[in-house]
């Protein structure tokens, strides 16, 4: 009896290490994909600064209100962080917090440049990001046979 009880934890901790190694061999790739180099973090540091600026240019705004917007957007932005990481709060308690930020953003936005100005800026802004997205690269012609 001693011996098949052995036998069966033996079997049970080579099934167990056997998982446990099959587990990280699948999260690393994942994880090479989540952290991007130096290089690349200040390559997309750069671009985001390089939309912003023609953003703020196509908007017509002025040398003080590209300013004053950058700090309402650094400001809204470390708040979304810190709502983010707060890992205290709920998803939807996250996701109320994130559109009170983005909400008084884009009131402190409106007061300072006009609602025009702001409508013009955002929707730059918007064609950016889908310009950006991977989906809107070159398509490809479907093949025919």
């Amino acid at each position: 009896m001693k011996k098949l009880f052995v036998t069966a934890l033996a079997i049970s901790a080579m099934n167990l290490v056997t998982q446990a190694q099959v587990s990280n061999s699948e999260k690393a790739p994942m994880q090479q994909e989540k952290k991007m180099s130096k290089e690349e973090k200040e390559a997309a540091k750069a671009k985001r600064e390089a939309e912003l600026v023609q953003a703020f240019q196509n908007s017509d705004f002025t040398a003080e209100q590209q300013a004053k917007a950058r700090e309402i957007l650094d400001d809204a932005s470390k708040k979304g962080k810190e709502v983010k990481n707060n890992t205290t709060l709920a998803e939807d308690a996250k996701k109320t917090k994130l559109k009170e930020v983005s909400d008084e953003k884009n009131a402190k936005l409106k007061e300072l440049v006009g609602e025009a100005k702001l409508k013009a800026f955002q929707r730059i802004q918007k064609a950016q990001r889908e310009a950006a997205k991977p989906e809107n690269a070159a398509p490809v012609a479907p093949v025919k046979e």
